[in-house]
């Protein structure tokens, strides 16, 4: 499985001291230019020379101090263990100190520890803003035991329901504290229990809804990628005529949609593209009828070889069908004046129609 190894470093969060989701995290922080800190901070720290000692790469420890670490240094044997012993030996913290110490342990000397002793330790890393999970060895003559993934950053629950999969499993939001190209767009991720939200594009489409709601100019700005018609401003007036919980909504719609992605690898083996995203809009537009419709019409405005588009078109073409109005297929901007309940039950109709082929 693909491992996260971090090309550039940016780092964004002010508190030196761990981060938790229960603080309300506002994305906005992101943008503020007067919080960031660098790897430099204890839990940073750590961080990077975890990432040294059981990945062999270095390049964090390098951004803590230039050179630490030289190429020449690297064609040593076991020099990342050498490096490592000698940072758990230089912490001062007796809380630090012992983490480290275990992590090293466990590397070392793998059949000490049962598989709920090491969950255990992962637990306890996250308080660190450390997402790791380890993976204990399966081949007699390989005692050492390996992380299937390593991430700086928050892991945040997912207590969004699907509107049509039941999920039992949980499944995890993460929030960076670095960058990682790995993570750039919003996406579901490589491992089994977690998605990635950006949440520039969150506080993005935050702004661009608040604008369109005050029908104030959006002119030069993007939706969701796409340029701002007059379909999309509808449907987001019609999702806001009533309430105003702008940011709660939209992150809704990105988790349905990851979640559907996510689902549908997991249970499914399932990675068809142009059929996952038709399956995940089909998942908001039933969520929100309005707010997924505005999704729905920036596909249209995407290039013809995307597979959001040809999703979004393969939807219209099956509501089109199921309403019997050939009329909406050929002018999509009709759908938006649909009733809310006739939205939800075609769209019922379309998920369940494509679901019962994978089942």
């Amino acid at each position: 499985m693909k491992k996260l190894f971090p090309i550039a470093l940016i780092c964004i969060f002010t508190a030196a001291k761990s981060i938790s989701p229960n603080n309300d995290i506002d994305f906005a922080y992101y943008q503020n230019q007067n919080s960031f800190i660098n790897i430099r901070n204890p839990n940073g720290k750590f961080y990077a020379y975890i990432v040294l000692l059981y990945y062999e790469n270095h390049h964090f420890v390098n951004m803590i101090q230039e050179d630490s670490i030289t190429i020449k240094a690297t064609q040593k044997e076991n020099y990342h263990i050498k490096a490592y012993k000698q940072y758990a030996a230089s912490i001062k913290d007796p809380e630090l100190a012992y983490d480290a110490n275990m992590l090293y342990n466990i590397y070392e000397n793998s059949s000490k520890y049962s598989q709920k002793t090491l969950q255990k330790y992962e637990n306890a890393l996250e308080k660190r803003n450390i997402i790791l999970k380890f993976i204990k060895p399966t081949r007699q003559n390989y005692s050492k035991t390996t992380l299937e993934y390593c991430i700086f950053g928050i892991k945040s629950k997912i207590t969004n329901k699907h509107p049509f999969f039941t999920i039992d499993e949980d499944i995890y939001n993460i929030i960076p504290l670095i960058y990682y190209d790995e993570l750039s767009t919003s996406n579901s991720t490589f491992y089994f229990d977690m998605i990635y939200i950006n949440p520039e594009e969150i506080q993005n489409d935050i702004m661009i809804v608040k604008k369109i709601i005050n029908r104030q100019n959006t002119s030069n700005l993007f939706y969701i990628g796409a340029r701002i018609n007059d379909d999309i401003k509808f449907c987001i007036q019609k999702a806001f005529s009533e309430k105003a919980d702008i940011k709660n909504d939209i992150q809704s719609l990105f988790e349905i949609h990851e979640l559907t992605h996510k689902v549908l690898n997991n249970r499914y083996n399932f990675f068809d593209q142009i059929i996952g995203e038709e399956l995940a809009l089909s998942s908001t537009i039933y969520s929100n009828p309005y707010l997924g419709l505005s999704i729905m019409y920036s596909y249209l405005d995407y290039n013809s070889g995307n597979p959001h588009r040809i999703g979004a078109f393969n939807y219209i073409r099956f509501i089109s069908n199921a309403l019997n109005n050939p009329s909406l297929y050929d002018d999509p901007g009709k759908i938006k004046n649909l009733s809310e309940s006739e939205i939800m039950d075609v769209t019922k109709k379309h998920f369940e129609s494509l679901i019962r082929v994978l089942q």
